[in-house]
């Protein structure tokens, strides 16, 4: 990189290329990258990026959240993370090791939000922003393709939409009946739409009360969804609901110009299934 500080656009098209998954591991039916690997490759692009914890949180239950800054130049992200076992259980009265263990595991949580090994948080198997990697045909067929009716995939596969479609995409809610197996096929569904259709078209004329934040897009078009996802939570799906709200953690700390980039990359033609 040149000695220009970069900018959070640059910051991410870089790191959200690398392929991280040779230096990632399952533990607990979750995937976790290496932190050391990360760093290291985060001093590879950025070397004079710097990282610090604030101080621990402890909550009345007794259990503990830490909070980690990373700086890249003028850029800076601040991520929190409960203090958790593998099972992402908070702990009660964590010991030393379990601190220390998730500190480092709030780092990675941090680079991914500079784009670093965001696609596992996001559910992936693979790089799919801009990467000429190649995944090994095992990752490939860890995560079976998410089956859309035609009007969906015509307008998430990077299909100009009008306003209406735009609109009529909002009100067609899941109906279908949800099972165990289906549960992450359907909030992949919800991930991808919320991506797609959060942010409205570039040439819309800003609006009063409109948000100016991509936090406040993803938020009313998450309240959208809300019927589907209380449903989905009544229906006994209270872990998966969880776990997809923190899933759209790191579309919340973006700024509009990122969520356009991931927005993009989105787009792009996947082929036929």
């Amino acid at each position: 990189m040149t000695s220009e500080s970069p900018t959070y656009e640059q910051i991410w098209i870089t790191l959200s290329k690398v392929d991280c998954n040779e230096h990632t591991e399952k533990k607990g039916g979750l995937t976790y990258l290496s932190w050391a690997w990360a760093w290291g490759i985060l001093m590879e692009h950025f070397p004079d990026a710097a990282f610090k914890f604030a101080e621990n949180e402890t909550h009345s239950d007794g259990t503990m959240t830490v909070n980690c800054t990373v700086t890249i130049g003028a850029c800076e992200r601040s991520v929190w993370l409960p203090v958790m076992n593998f099972k992402n259980a908070a702990i009660v009265s964590p010991n030393a090791r379990d601190i220390s263990d998730n500190k480092m595991r709030c780092l990675t949580k941090t680079l991914a939000f500079f784009g670093l090994g965001h696609y596992i948080y996001a559910g992936e198997d693979t790089v799919n922003i801009g990467s000429t990697a190649q995944p090994t045909e095992a990752k490939k067929k860890q995560t079976p393709p998410v089956k859309l009716v035609p009007q969906r995939r015509a307008l998430i596969e990077g299909k100009e939409w009008s306003l209406e479609d735009r609109m009529n995409a909002i009100k067609d809610q899941v109906t279908v009946d949800v099972k165990l197996d289906t549960i992450t096929e359907v909030l992949d569904f919800i991930y991808t739409t919320i991506v797609m259709f959060a942010l409205p078209p570039e040439d819309t004329p800003q609006k009063p009360g409109d948000p100016e934040t991509a936090a406040g897009w993803v938020q009313e078009f998450t309240d959208r969804n809300r019927p589907t996802l209380l449903k989905l939570y009544n229906q006994g799906f209270q872990n998966e609901i969880k776990q997809f709200h923190e899933r759209l953690d790191p579309l919340r700390q973006m700024t509009i110009e990122e969520l356009r980039t991931l927005q993009k990359s989105f787009q792009q033609p996947k082929g036929d299934d």
